[in-house]
């Protein structure tokens, strides 16, 4: 079984088609709406995805979709864009648009984010499950088993110690 991508770099691994990219991009999405922390999202985004365009027929178009994701991303959690998002090779040679009929390529032209328009991508909506709550960070439960061991571990380190200096004290 494949794990879900974790950061934007590795939706691309194993892709070699437009469908895939669909599928791999589906999965972090899921991962996205784990997260609870702008901290997170950064972290999701901050390094740069390999490109795709070399790869298959539509793979600028892929390159395109990651960085306008990145930056509209970026924008709702009050963050900086990654410098990579605005590299001229992640632009669409041509317009894609999401919606086939021509009606709705018409709403798509108009309700587009702009960091989509930017990049000649058109889609009425994007899906973006993002939801920071406030408070600390969600984690999985490995990671608090792990993080509670290093607390019980660092807790016994003391006691040990100051049994130690009363037993110097005390002269035995």
């Amino acid at each position: 079984m494949n794990a879900r991508p974790q950061t934007l770099r590795e939706v691309p691994a194993g892709v070699a088609s437009l469908a895939d990219f669909g599928r791999s991009f589906r999965d972090w999405l899921h991962t996205l709406s784990r997260f609870s922390s702008r901290v997170q999202v950064a972290a999701a985004i901050r390094e740069e995805p390999p490109l795709l365009t070399g790869r298959f027929a539509d793979g600028g178009i892929a390159d395109a979709y990651l960085a306008a994701y990145a930056e509209l991303l970026a924008a709702k959690t009050g963050q900086a864009s990654p410098d990579w998002a605005f590299d001229p090779r992640r632009v669409s040679s041509l317009p894609w648009f999401a919606e086939e009929p021509v009606g709705l390529r018409r709403l798509a032209l108009i309700h587009s984010p702009l960091p989509f328009k930017r990049r000649n991508l058109f889609t009425r909506s994007v899906d973006l499950p993002l939801r920071l709550r406030a408070g600390r960070p969600w984690k999985s439960l490995s990671e608090k088993l792990h993080r509670n061991a290093e607390r019980q571990r660092r807790f016994r380190e003391r006691r040990r110690a100051e049994l130690h200096k009363l037993r110097a004290l005390a002269g035995v």
